[in-house]
């Protein structure tokens, strides 16, 4: 390899850390802790995966790097709440409109 930057066990290691911590983020703290730290820790494994990606990748470019992480960044928070649906603690989310 002659790209120092290229590095597969960081980039590994950095693609299943931030896929734990978002699955123990959906998973389990989705509707346990407030919504602001919800969507933080899901940006912050979205950056997680974009990074550890990027790593493992040979000949990636600086616009590739702002593009991903950018991109990841706004996707993993978007993904969480419209599969798992709003975050926060079940007594801070509104009521539907069956409790009107």
């Amino acid at each position: 390899m002659d790209n120092p930057i290229v590095s597969t066990g960081a980039g590994v290691a950095t693609i299943v850390g931030a896929s734990a911590l978002g699955l123990l983020t959906v998973f389990v703290l989705w509707h346990r802790v407030p919504a602001a730290a919800a969507y933080a820790l899901t940006t912050v494994w979205g950056i997680g995966v974009a990074v550890g990606g990027l790593l493992v990748q040979d000949d990636v470019g600086a616009a590739s790097w702002v593009l991903a992480v950018a991109v990841l960044a706004v996707l993993g928070p978007v993904h969480a709440r419209l599969v798992f649906g709003p975050p926060g603690r079940a007594d801070v989310v509104a009521a539907g409109p069956a409790a009107a």
